[in-house]
């Protein structure tokens, strides 16, 4: 057997057994394996009583009264049957780390979180011209983008799009905020 065939079947480069080993660039590296499968098992059950509890209350919203309209519920069934499913995924996948982002990565994911969280309660405040050019500039910079043409253009464009689409298009009020009698 090869050294690369022997690490890749757990082994290193002397063909020992090195138990619970996961490759980085072509050496084994020791892994918490029991810690993080009962952390994924946790959350996994936390996303599924979060579904059901979706579910159960999706489900008690009143009918549509056009037989084509899905009605109010849709949308929080179709996430409810969706987190569910994820969260089955992931209790019994837990052993595998298939849903496991590199340190940086998580990192990273908890800042667009927090900044999500943020967008949310500075919405109706800012209006969503505001808070959304704040959200997307804030997102680029925690995913690591540094040009400063992407870091004004991206977010000026996407904004103020949506906004006309949601607004002149589709005719959904969106909020104005402080800036409400600038924009038309």
């Amino acid at each position: 057997m090869t050294q690369a065939s022997d690490m890749k079947n757990g082994g290193d480069a002397t063909g020992t057994e090195v138990p619970d080993a996961a490759l980085v660039d072509g050496t084994a590296v020791e892994s918490d394996t029991q810690g993080t499968k009962l952390g994924d098992r946790i959350i996994a059950a936390v996303s599924v009583v979060l579904a059901l509890i979706l579910l159960y209350l999706a489900f008690g919203f009143p009918d549509p009264g056009q037989p084509e309209d899905p009605g109010t519920a849709a949308l929080p069934q179709l996430i409810g049957f969706g987190l569910l499913a994820l969260g089955i995924m992931l209790f019994f996948n837990a052993e595998k780390n298939i849903f496991l982002p590199e340190k940086g990565a998580r990192t990273r994911t908890a800042l667009i979180v927090v900044a999500g969280i943020a967008y949310a309660l500075v919405l109706t405040p800012l209006g969503f011209l505001l808070s959304t050019l704040i959200f997307m500039v804030a997102g680029l910079l925690i995913m690591g983008v540094r040009s400063a043409l992407r870091l004004v253009l991206v977010p000026l464009a996407v904004s103020i799009g949506v906004y006309y689409l949601f607004t002149g298009a589709l005719g959904v009020y969106l909020p104005s905020g402080i800036i409400e009698g600038i924009m038309p």
